[in-house]
């Protein structure tokens, strides 16, 4: 019942719906819109608009910013970015320079001044590496006297020392297309009209910051190496030395008050000399033709061959060797098999080793590479001593110092291979030419009477060598120049190593400062200090490097005493090195008590040697390093890290 008065009512609703809704659209009548009248309206507002001074900014900035970005694009894309480099470059060292003068004060600790230089650091590092070319050179030589620099900037910049990247293939042959285009004209691949065709590697074996290298075949059979010029460091040299040289003013000069900005234009003139593929051909040519006059060198070490008739400013071909790294120690003196075998494992088939070959092996193309890292795996080598190579190494740089004035000043591991001879002697090849100074007769005179001095503690003479250059403090220079602390004089730097002299900075801030003034107090007169220090410092640096990773084979600092006092008894015409008999005379005779001298230093050596053989231990090379590290700290305030300053 319930069910059917439910139904009823629904049906009663629904029927009931439509009569509602006709009724109620019949009771509203239509009426038309009637628009307010206008008095009833609010007052017209008059339209915003921006005054003509505003109208002229906005115009301004319009056209502005189209400019900035066309130029932007343009110096991108045309220009290698050689402007927004340099601006990159004024940019991050004004807010290095504003970070320094805010927040370098004796209120802050050393947690915060370690903060501060690691900002600066990061700074500089994502700089060079973003401008690159030329920047990556100065971020080397930041890198390479990064001892008197922070520890934090120590490892921050030892990444400069890694591969850069390579320029593409296109641009390889846009290279070559402008250096050799009027001389081998026709179309398709240029490298197949200078060289053999199909020979050039489309990839380098090596990229640098200033170039790259290929191998390829002449068409007259010889292998070659083909260094090329990246195609941007012409368009951008020029103005980044030019940068260079108003930052390193700023900052050292009227910044920090380091006497440091007057070696600025020298260091920019040999960084702009490497960038002369041709002065590179020619100072190979030199050191070549000096090697060949110097008996005792002959035959032991070799310059590769220029062939001046496919060289330019940009491009420098050169006779192709196949050598190992000075590094690689574990091929040096493993066990020689065959050339092919050289840096294949133990017991490896010689059909496989003559297919594969020696360097490409080493040098990790292809499959199955040999990574060097493995030092577990014992590989076929070279067979050679490291006493036998680091002896050769030395005697080369110390005739260039102190017979030649002809030096060369890169002689980092990547630039120096070791080949073994058919009598199995090694020989040294001596690479990248670019990196040269010139001394006169009268500095390596004055040099090596400097060198020689040292080890009879000579300290009059000492002292009068320094203040001709003007050097204030004889000691520490004596000290800076042997690469350990020096025992004559005043005793002031041993005294330091021994640990009695107590005192010292306490704090950061201070020990900041102490640098500052010590460095101040070094160099006293600018104009009589021979800029060619600051390189060959570098080379002595890189060349106890190199002994310590040989295991410190040879004692270094008797052999570079004892050629500072044969080059007294020499007379080399071509170096410009005339000495009459008599003074020839006379400087044997000097020599010959020399080498008696020089005879306790010899043991001290051989004592070394065999300690470090029954006990274990450290090396002389390493033993010297501790110590200049105890005497930067004590008397600087400098932390050197080691090996991220030693091997550059």
């Amino acid at each position: 019942m319930s069910q059917l008065v439910h139904l009823v009512r629904t049906r009663n609703s629904i029927t009931t719906l439509p009569l509602l809704r006709r009724q109620f659209i019949s009771d509203t009548r239509f009426s038309p819109f009637v628009p307010p009248p206008p008095s009833s309206l609010p007052k017209p507002r008059a339209r915003r608009t921006l005054s003509p001074r505003a109208r002229k900014y906005v115009r301004r900035l319009a056209y502005t910013s189209t400019t900035i970005g066309i130029l932007y694009a343009a110096d991108v894309y045309l220009n290698y970015a050689t402007f927004t480099r340099n601006i990159r470059t004024i940019a991050t060292c004004a807010l290095i320079a504003a970070d320094y003068k805010l927040n370098f004060n004796p209120g802050k600790d050393a947690t915060e001044l370690s903060r501060l230089h690691e900002r600066s650091a990061d700074r500089i590092l994502h700089m060079c590496l973003a401008n690159g070319g030329l920047y990556q050179k100065i971020g080397q030589a930041i890198a390479m006297q990064s001892a008197v620099l922070p520890l934090v900037v120590q490892q921050k910049f030892s990444r400069f020392f890694d591969e850069t990247p390579q320029a593409s293939y296109k641009d390889v042959e846009r290279v070559l297309r402008e250096e050799f285009g009027d001389r081998f004209p026709g179309r398709g691949d240029i490298t197949n009209r200078i060289f053999e065709p199909g020979s050039f590697e489309t990839r380098a074996v090596g990229s640098a910051s200033v170039a790259q290298v290929h191998k390829a075949r002449l068409v007259t059979g010889e292998e070659v190496a083909v260094k090329i010029q990246k195609p941007w460091i012409k368009r951008q040299v020029t103005l980044d030395l030019w940068v260079f040289r108003m930052v390193t003013d700023v900052f050292s000069t009227r910044m920090f008050g380091l006497p440091l900005s007057f070696l600025t234009p020298y260091i920019c003139e040999r960084l702009l000399s490497e960038t002369d593929f041709l002065n590179e051909a020619q100072n190979a040519q030199h050191t070549a033709d000096f090697i060949a006059s110097e008996p005792s060198l002959k035959g032991k070490v070799h310059v590769p061959v220029v062939y001046k008739d496919y060289s330019t400013k940009r491009v420098m071909v050169a006779e192709w060797i196949d050598g190992i790294g000075v590094a690689e120690r574990e091929v040096l003196t493993g066990q020689y098999r065959d050339d092919n075998s050289v840096g294949h494992p133990i017991n490896t088939p010689r059909s496989i080793a003559a297919r594969q070959g020696p360097i490409r092996r080493i040098r990790g193309d292809g499959e199955g590479a040999w990574d060097m890292k493995q030092k577990h795996r014992r590989v076929y080598g070279l067979g050679l001593r490291e006493k036998d190579v680091m002896k050769t190494m030395v005697d080369v740089f110390c005739a260039q110092m102190f017979l030649f004035g002809w030096v060369h000043c890169d002689p980092h591991p990547g630039n120096i291979l070791v080949r073994r001879l058919k009598n199995g002697k090694p020989q040294v090849i001596l690479l990248d030419h670019g990196l040269y100074i010139t001394t006169t007769p009268k500095f390596r005179h004055e040099y090596a009477l400097f060198w020689k001095s040292l080890l009879t503690f000579d300290n009059a003479t000492i002292q009068k060598v320094a203040d001709s250059w003007g050097i204030g403090n004889s000691d520490l220079f004596a000290s800076a120049t042997l690469l350990r602390p020096y025992q004559g004089g005043s005793q002031e730097i041993a005294t330091i190593v021994g640990g009695s002299k107590a005192g010292g900075a306490k704090t950061a801030y201070e020990a900041h400062q102490q640098m500052r003034e010590k460095i101040a107090e070094f160099i006293v007169n600018q104009e009589q200090m021979p800029k060619e220090l600051v390189f060959i410092g570098r080379n002595m640096r890189i060349v106890q490097a190199n002994n310590q990773n040989l295991g410190a084979p040879v004692n270094r600092i008797k052999i570079i005493a004892n050629w500072a006092s044969y080059a007294l008894t020499r007379s080399i015409r071509e170096a410009g090195l005339e000495r009459s008999w008599r003074q020839r005379a006379e400087g044997w005779a000097r020599h010959l008590v020399f080498k008696f001298v020089v005879l306790g230093l010899d043991a001290a050596f051989i004592w070394g040697r065999i300690r470090q053989t029954l006990f274990g231990g450290i090396g002389w090379e390493e033993e010297m390093e501790m110590r200049m590290r105890r005497v930067a700290k004590d008397e600087f305030g400098v932390e050197l890290q080691g090996e991220g300053v030693m091997m550059a």
